[in-house]
């Protein structure tokens, strides 16, 4: 942050709250906003990822931790200003009102709306293209991909 100030680097990647302190202080501008801006907005900008051998051990576990973060997930989305308290009192940032930005700016609550395989396809040819991943983003859907839980949730977890 301190070196887009001085004007010694052109651009860099920031998460919440470095965005909101940027624009606070009128330094800089916002290139790409993943939250707002198409395609990046119209795709997952998470996903859950775990260790196929532990899935397959303990997937009881996982289904378990993945309906944790959805009900997460619907919590940020129901009650932002709940979050972005939360997020104060427990030290992430000082600033309630940053927080309560990135909690309306971050698509909450959208997770049924999205296709999973689709936003893995998405990022896996920007990957592969930039020559960051050498798999073709079918062979990573193919071999590295299962949607059974987040499948299953959809019907347990109606909304």
């Amino acid at each position: 942050m301190q070196l887009l100030a001085e004007g010694k680097i052109d651009a860099f990647l920031a998460l919440p709250p470095v965005p909101q302190e940027l624009r606070a202080k009128k330094i800089g501008h916002v290139v790409l906003s993943m939250a707002t801006d198409r395609p990046w907005s119209q795709y997952f900008c998470c996903l859950v990822v775990a260790h196929k051998n532990f899935v397959r051990k303990h997937p009881v576990a996982a289904k378990r931790a993945v309906r944790a973060i959805l009900k997460a997930d619907q919590i940020c989305a129901l009650e932002p200003e709940r979050v972005a308290r939360s997020i104060v009192d427990r030290g992430f940032t000082k600033s309630y009102e940053y927080a309560l930005q990135t909690m309306r700016d971050v698509p909450y609550g959208r997770w049924r709306q999205y296709d999973p395989e689709d936003a893995v396809r998405f990022y896996a040819l920007r990957l592969h293209e930039g020559g960051v991943i050498k798999s073709t983003p079918q062979k990573i859907l193919s071999q590295g991909t299962d949607w059974r839980f987040l499948n299953e949730l959809k019907k347990e977890l109606k909304g």
